[in-house]
């Protein structure tokens, strides 16, 4: 059975990238570009073992998506972070954001696929 991951993103170039290469790895992508629709992707999916999420994304952040998964979920679902900008300064919601994986974008392809991989 495919490793299934979540990919949150409000931008659909990297929606696209992320999944391409990680589905070129073996793994099976769901993509979703709110915290709304990722959150309705993961009830709908329980198997989902990875979210990769943007951190700062309209409406809700990617702080805003951990803390909802946990609060459902447990631990179960691990999650890496990735973002445009240099610092994890966001509002976080009382995350620990730096106790999570972190992707600087724009991804490398390689990077993501060995931080992926090191993380399951």
């Amino acid at each position: 059975m495919l490793t299934k991951i979540l990919i949150v993103d409000d931008e659909k170039m990297i929606l696209e990238e992320a999944s391409e290469s990680l589905i070129s790895e073996g793994y099976e992508c769901f993509i979703a570009s709110s915290v709304d629709a990722a959150v309705e992707i993961v009830k709908d999916t329980p198997e989902i073992q990875l979210i990769l999420t943007d951190l700062r994304m309209p409406q809700k952040t990617g702080a805003d998506l951990i803390k909802i998964i946990e609060k459902n979920h447990g631990k179960r679902i691990k999650f890496v972070i990735m973002s445009g900008h240099a610092s994890r300064k966001i509002d976080d919601n009382g995350i620990d954001l730096a106790s999570y994986p972190f992707l600087r974008k724009p991804l490398d392809v390689d990077n993501l696929i060995e931080t992926i991989d090191s993380v399951l």
